[in-house]
């Protein structure tokens, strides 16, 4: 299955990590104070997921809007 960015920011949260966990592949994957950050690349795009490691709460599943922040996360 072929997904557009803009295509996987229409869906909800919970939807939005099933699509990354189902098509993406990780490339990254960081702990950060207290959370997971993880990096995955689907089609021609990169989605950050964290997840508040004290809760156990997905928080975020958006789409990278500038791929240098890759390299940010290299040097942590």
């Amino acid at each position: 299955m072929k997904l557009t960015r803009g295509e996987f920011c229409q869906f909800n949260l919970t939807t939005r990590f099933r699509l990354v966990r189902e098509l993406g592949k990780n490339i990254l994957k960081k702990k950060i104070k207290m959370r997971l950050v993880s990096v995955y690349k689907i089609s021609d795009f990169y989605v950050e997921v964290y997840l508040d490691l004290t809760s156990h709460r997905l928080e975020k599943v958006e789409p990278v809007k500038n791929v240098r922040i890759l390299e940010v996360y290299d040097n942590l």
